[in-house]
């Protein structure tokens, strides 16, 4: 699969429906693989599209972590709630226009910051954003059976923050002006396709100064020679490797896939994870050796992740897993094969054995299929979660039972996914002051969460657009790609995102774009019925 194809259409988790979140278009949906880690993770993966190549993501890569070094998609500009609106590009600013990025600068805004003008997108008075909206936002998930899943009104969160920010000094002493570009996760288009048109949107017909929602690797390589950075604050798409290649992509909501991978094994062994299990009572065993199953993605990043890092931690332990990778979805209609192919994986866990499932992906796309599976066939494993799981959101959603929960242990990151709201108030242990911040500004615009994954999905907005104010604080006159990638970088702790764990869960430093960098154990209590955070905070490598 070529490197361009990272995003994947599945059920919307903590992401705006389902085209705008993380990152991957790859082959058509339903097929899998099947192997142990001995036989090369499967070999050659079921439908790797004809004629694609392979992803650099795991060349040159000595340690996990990042370093930097067409139709269909509509325009709209404009603020409610007496934000205020601007259309067009007359007095914007067009310099750097068609630059390449490169050493974190950014070709076009390096010209500008030399010539001592603002860059593309910037005006004296405005920034324009680029956003992204789904409109068909949630069809899938009431397609699959994920209802509980709801996304709420991306597009309102994102106005009533962007009128707060205009309300109090704006972007550099400018005024933050949305432009909005659309795609449909109900299409029969790709997503490279769609986002194709939503980058022409961005780069020509109205050229914006940022752009948040990562979309497919070929969005993000459009944007960066555009010198048009991407803001993002979601669930795991890229590998360390991709952070390498785009200075430009700033990601808040998790580690890089290759530093998760790494990092996967260690909790499941303090949590004493690995200990005989009975899959017919989905209790614990009184004797017998954990047989271990890994169900993941078939593209290029993943598939790294897990034969570079997640597999050799289990084999450390003692463990040489049955590996099942399943392709990911480049269309809507790709959705039916998916979860076709996961209901093989389980099929197949449960006739050889498999007492553990460790379930490596983004968004709970394969979480949701397999649990589904599991359920019909009274199989119940003992599960390995993290945040990208979505472990109580898809509880509370009716999409896992407590007997399925019953054992599981694993790490979290993103309190909205992993505990129920009792245990994550706006003014409890895992809020910050931009949680509270962003709580009150959705208040104030009428704004109600009808679910966790809603709620989180506003904190995105609320993530991603204060984080454009605070890394411009300092810029007045000046504001180019260069300016604020520096100004990103050098925030530190300093600004934490409003969905994360409390005032140290991240931190910005030079070659640093995936700052997440720590994170809870977590299991599934009998006693509440719900997942819980354990023990002290730890850090991702």
């Amino acid at each position: 699969m070529s490197p361009s194809a990272r995003f994947r259409i599945v059920p919307a988790l903590l992401v705006l429906a389902l085209a705008v979140g993380c990152g991957s278009t790859a082959q058509q949906g339903g097929t899998a693989s099947v192997g142990t880690a001995g036989d090369g993770l499967g070999g050659t993966s079921a439908g790797t599209p004809a004629g694609g190549t392979p992803s650099s993501s795991a060349d040159g890569l000595s340690v996990p972590g990042g370093t930097t070094g067409g139709s269909g998609a509509s325009a709209s500009s404009g603020l409610s709630g007496g934000a205020g609106s601007t259309t067009g590009s007359t007095g914007l600013s067009s310099s750097g226009a068609g630059g390449s990025s490169g050493g974190g600068s950014g070709g076009g805004s390096g010209s500008a910051a030399q010539s001592g003008a603002s860059g593309a997108g910037v005006s004296a008075s405005e920034v324009r954003v680029g956003l992204i909206r789904d409109r068909s936002a949630g069809a899938l998930n009431q397609a699959t059976g994920a209802s509980g899943l709801t996304s709420g009104d991306s597009r309102a969160d994102e106005l009533a923050v962007i009128d707060d920010i205009n309300k109090h000094g704006g972007v550099a002493g400018r005024k933050l002006v949305p432009v909005y570009a659309e795609v449909d996760s109900t299409s029969s288009q790709t997503t490279d396709q769609q986002f194709s048109a939503v980058c022409q949107t961005f780069t020509r017909d109205q050229r914006v100064f940022v752009a948040t929602g990562p979309g497919p690797e070929s969005y993000v390589a459009c944007m960066e020679k555009a010198g048009i950075p991407v803001l993002d604050d979601d669930l795991p798409a890229f590998g360390a490797a991709a952070f390498r290649r785009y200075p430009g992509l700033i990601e808040q909501g998790y580690a890089n896939i290759d530093r998760l991978a790494a990092y996967h094994v260690g909790p499941l062994v303090a949590q004493k994870y690995f200990t005989p299990w009975n899959t017919t009572t989905g209790q614990p065993a009184p004797t017998g050796k954990a047989k271990v199953g890994l169900l993941t993605y078939s593209d290029d990043v993943f598939s790294s992740a897990v034969k570079r890092y997640l597999v050799p931690a289990l084999q450390k332990q003692g463990y040489d897993p049955i590996v099942i990778q399943v392709a990911e979805n480049s269309t809507a209609s790709d959705v039916s094969r998916q979860a076709a192919a996961v209901q093989s994986a389980e099929l197949t866990f449960a006739s050889r054995g498999v007492t553990h499932v460790v379930i490596f992906e983004a968004k709970a796309a394969l979480a949701e299929f397999f649990l589904a599976s599991a359920q019909s066939q009274k199989y119940y494993p003992r599960y390995a979660f993290n945040s990208a799981n979505g472990p109580q959101a898809l509880l509370t959603a009716g999409l896992m039972t407590a007997q399925q929960a019953t054992g599981s242990v694993g790490y979290g990151w993103l309190p909205n996914l992993d505990l129920n709201p009792g245990l994550n108030p706006d003014n409890g242990p895992y809020a910050n002051s931009l949680r509270r911040r962003c709580a009150k500004v959705m208040k104030d615009h009428g704004i109600k969460f009808d679910s966790s994954n809603a709620q989180g999905i506003g904190y995105i907005a609320c993530t991603s657009l204060y984080l454009v104010q605070a890394a411009l604080q300092k810029a007045t006159t000046v504001v180019t790609e260069r300016v604020f990638l520096e100004g990103v970088a050098s925030l530190g702790s300093t600004f934490q995102p409003a969905g994360g764990l409390g005032s140290d869960g991240q931190s910005f430093r030079p070659g640093r774009n995936d700052p997440q960098d720590k994170a809870y154990f977590m299991s599934f209590s009998t006693s509440c019925g719900c997942f819980r955070y354990t023990g002290a905070l730890q850090t991702i490598p």
